[in-house]
């Protein structure tokens, strides 16, 4: 598909959208109906023009409960839906949308993990020597989910719309017909975890997700 003559086509749209002036708004139409007919592009043609994909490493071979609530976040956060990819490679995580919210989750994805990672090895290494490795896990992954539900605390749903929910089952259902779905993970599911979930509420609410501003990707998300 020509970028250039999609590009013009929604211009017209975008006009015939805007215009105060009936007159106007048709001649817009027209003409971006005029364009969509000479060169076959269908109206699902240029509203799956605005669904995006974005990938980013995983490098898991399972996936654990806490690392699919903050994927969960992630696509609440952004209106994304969220596909991991296994091969003999490795697996990413792919983000799917209409533009830019891929992008903007992916960016969100790859700080905010990094955060937690960080911080529950570090509230891992606190707990007492004592602990069995099974239990310090245990702790591990409740305060992550602790941490990810503190986060979650600041953070407003972004809602599609119906055309833009199906658009994004559309591209779905085309480029991943063979989708399954998977349960995470519950390790330690025994281990005495104490107070693991308070500790990383407490800690999770440190940090925010602010969405940008009109739209604009320069200013993406802050992290506080």
């Amino acid at each position: 598909m020509d970028k250039r003559i999609l590009r013009k086509i929604k211009q017209c749209l975008a006009l015939a959208k805007s215009a105060t002036n009936e007159n106007e708004a048709a001649a817009a139409m027209r003409s971006a109906q005029a364009l969509m007919n000479k060169h076959r592009i269908s109206a699902e043609d240029v509203g799956m023009s605005n669904i995006d994909e974005q990938r980013f490493a995983f490098g898991v071979n399972r996936i654990v409960n806490y690392q699919a609530g903050l994927l969960d976040l992630i696509q609440r956060a952004f209106g994304v839906e969220v596909v991991i990819s296994r091969s003999f490679t490795g697996s990413d995580v792919r983000f799917i949308g209409v533009s830019p919210q891929p992008e903007l989750a992916g960016y969100c994805w790859e700080v905010l993990f990094a955060k937690l990672k960080i911080e529950r090895r570090d509230y891992v290494k606190k707990q007492p020597k004592q602990c069995k490795r099974v239990t310090k896990v245990a702790r591990g992954d409740k305060f992550a989910l602790g941490w990810i539900y503190g986060v979650s605390q600041q953070v407003k749903d972004f809602a599609l719309s119906e055309s833009e929910s199906a658009l994004v089952e559309t591209y779905k259902a085309k480029h991943y017909p063979d989708l399954t779905t998977t349960k995470a993970m519950q390790r330690g599911k025994k281990a005495n975890t104490g107070s693991a979930v308070s500790d990383g509420m407490r800690a999770g609410k440190k940090h925010s997700i602010n969405r940008p501003v009109n739209g604009k990707s320069q200013q993406k998300i802050s992290m506080q």
